[in-house]
């Protein structure tokens, strides 16, 4: 981790098409820096998964107690006069211990080895190997005061820097944001006080020169490709890259005729989210999908009976570390994700029993049912982020709250406790906000995302932010529809029903980003 700043400082801006030495060390070190920003939020999820596992957690416990001691003894090589071949010799030994420990906590706990285990960097023939010949894979590095980015296609590879780190990012994610969110929007307008617009008009200017500094220099790499994944850091976490613009824009206006002739990203390519690179290398490696599985079931309009949006929840966990179940019954009620989830249902000729709303939307409930044989699992509710509610330490979903919580059901379906479920779906789909990324939100892409991808989803649909009911059930079902009349992938799907709500001549408002653009696809995405 120590080279990484000296690695990216020898990137200037080079685009061969094969890769280099150096371009190969500065991708495996940017994944060493992805790596290093998830792992606080994943290590984290041990805490849940050894309170319900006494092996588990004595074996967790005892690798501290070793780690701790290694730390100390590293520590004491600085000192004058000690006995220096000793101590590394105490330190080797000590390290022989906990990597007997790593080796019986893969074989004896896979699922939570698997999800806490920093994400292996892959090398770009690697990734060139996993792509179809009309893919292409993008990943960014946000450094304080640069971004790196690569792009990388079945026969070529490109990489450079700019002049853009964190801050810059993040004051123009926020100034795309404020017109997008309807919270960010409602805060912003509350910052410039009562003459200020509730909604300003989306930057398409802003959106053109974030994909003119970031993405335009690579586009001989990945322009031919119908399909792109994308690994987002920092800021970029909390966008998506679907509504940035690949030419300037015309005209001043935010009207749909404007916006609609707009050259969006999503108009020249099907785009899907990784979490890490290596996720490419887990969704590839998914065995096709069995037949005579269950269309569909889904949970959502869990019975909420208060005023309170998630961020401004004030009471935390129990001093059990369950979850509160009154504070978690204080939140809003979401009674339009009733009506997306039927919908849904619909599209996919399921019948209602495939939904599970209200009271019958539980935790319990998700743990009790036969997840392995679903196609297309959704949840429609509130999303939560580590920190969101004092005390918890990962990203969770929220559903009904019990009368009294258990370890079994305390209302909140966390990162830890999806990983354990078993799935063999085609879609997973979180209707609920900050399931996709952001500051904060980078925790629960790589928390929730990965959680779910490697309890068996192949593909997770995530927004950025609430969006309207009316619209948000129209892509979600035209999505399905897509798929099984002709899309070329699940990321094609959504990226045709982006284009037809642009271009609806029926409801022009649908043009403007903060209806269309807010789910992003996670996973696979392509084949």
């Amino acid at each position: 981790m120590r080279l990484l700043p000296l690695i990216l400082c020898l990137a200037t801006f080079a685009l061969p098409l094969r890769a280099s030495p150096l371009m190969e060390e500065a991708f495996a070190a940017a994944q060493a820096g992805f790596a290093n920003q998830a792992g606080a939020a994943l290590r984290q999820l041990g805490a849940r998964a050894g309170a319900g596992n006494d092996d588990l957690a004595a074996l967790l416990r005892e690798k501290q107690t070793l780690a701790n001691r290694r730390a100390e003894l590293e520590g004491q090589l600085a000192e004058d006069g000690v006995d220096k071949t000793q101590l590394f010799g105490q330190i080797d030994g000590l390290q022989a211990e906990i990597s007997a420990l790593d080796a019986r906590q893969a074989a004896d706990f896979p699922a939570y080895d698997r999800i806490t285990r920093p994400p292996e960097a892959l090398t770009i023939a690697q990734v060139q190997s996993l792509l179809a010949p009309d893919e292409a894979l993008i990943l960014t590095y946000v450094a304080p005061d640069f971004t790196y980015v690569w792009a990388i296609s079945p026969d070529a590879a490109g990489w450079h820097r700019t002049a853009a780190g964190t801050a810059s990012l993040d004051g123009a994610v926020q100034t795309l944001r404020a017109s997008l969110d309807p919270i960010a929007s409602t805060r912003a307008a509350a910052a410039l006080g009562p003459v200020a617009s509730a909604k300003p008009a989306f930057d398409r200017g802003v959106a053109y020169l974030l994909y003119a500094y970031l993405f335009a220099p690579l586009e001989e790499v990945f322009r031919p490709a119908a399909h792109v994944f994308i690994v987002p850091d920092g800021p970029l976490t909390s966008l998506p890259l679907s509504l940035l613009l690949t030419a300037p824009p015309q005209g001043e206006a935010d009207d749909a005729l404007m916006l609609r002739a707009s050259d969006w990203l999503i108009r020249r390519h099907a785009l899907t989210t990784l979490p890490t690179v290596e996720a490419l290398a887990i969704v590839r490696a998914m065995p096709p999908a069995p037949p005579g599985r269950a269309a569909f079931l889904g949970f959502g309009d869990p019975s909420f009976t208060g005023e309170v949006q998630v961020a401004a929840l004030t009471r935390g966990a129990l001093p059990s570390g369950l979850a509160d179940p009154d504070a978690l019954r204080s939140l809003a009620p979401l009674p339009q994700t009733r009506r997306e989830l039927l919908d849904i249902a619909q599209t996919l000729k399921a019948g209602p029993s495939s939904v599970r709303l209200g009271a019958a939307a539980t935790e319990a409930a998700v743990k009790a049912a036969d997840l392995s044989h679903t196609r297309v699992l959704a949840f429609a509710t509130h999303g939560l982020l580590s920190g969101d509610l004092a005390g918890l330490a990962e990203p969770a979903l929220v559903l009904t709250p019990p009368e009294v919580a258990t370890a079994a059901d305390d209302g909140l379906l966390t990162a830890s406790e999806i990983m354990e479920l078993r799935l063999d779906a085609d879609w997973v789909v979180l209707s609920a906000c900050n399931t996709a990324g952001g500051a904060a939100g980078a925790e629960g892409l790589s928390g929730l995302a990965r959680a779910f991808l490697f309890a068996g989803a192949r593909s997770i649909l995530v927004s950025h932010w609430p969006v309207r009911d009316d619209a948000a059930a129209m892509l979600t079902t035209a999505t399905f529809a897509r798929q099984a009349t002709g899309a070329r992938g699940r990321a094609d799907a959504l990226r045709l029903s982006m284009l037809d709500m642009i271009d609806s001549a029926r409801n022009p408002d649908l043009a403007h980003p903060s209806a269309w653009a807010p789910f992003v696809l996670v996973g696979e995405g392509g084949r």
